[in-house]
């Protein structure tokens, strides 16, 4: 496996591991008020939505800019990680976020390489 696939596929994981967590832990394990679930799952997982298709896609840039994006993410963990009832939610959302963010910088890294390589070839 070379390391864009395997950064590839950090990303990816992470990226839909954020989205299940963050979903998971909102409506099943520790649900919120009925009236505050939409409003916290369309801030939590409403940015998520933006750079979906780029990933699936494997556009470099979309990796290189959503790696920023992790680091709301990174923050949320190291909020929800402070707190003793959610300590366990912070930790997995820090650690998703850091794959994530790890995945889409050294993937945007060595796409970018490989493209300008394949460029210089032809």
């Amino acid at each position: 496996m070379n390391k864009i696939t395997l950064f590839r596929w950090l990303t990816l994981i992470s990226y839909f591991g954020l989205m299940i967590i963050i979903f998971c832990w909102h409506l099943w394990i520790k649900p919120l008020e009925p009236q505050f679930i939409s409003i916290t799952l369309l801030v939590q997982l409403g940015p998520l939505m933006f750079p979906l298709r780029g990933i699936l896609h494997g556009k470099a840039y979309t990796h290189a800019w959503a790696a920023y994006m992790a680091l709301f993410y990174f923050i949320i963990g190291i909020w929800n990680a402070s707190a003793e009832a959610s300590r366990i939610f912070g930790l997995l959302i820090s650690t998703l976020s850091f794959i994530f963010f790890t995945g889409c910088v050294f993937y945007a890294r060595y796409s970018g390489k490989e493209a300008k390589q394949t460029v210089e070839t032809h």
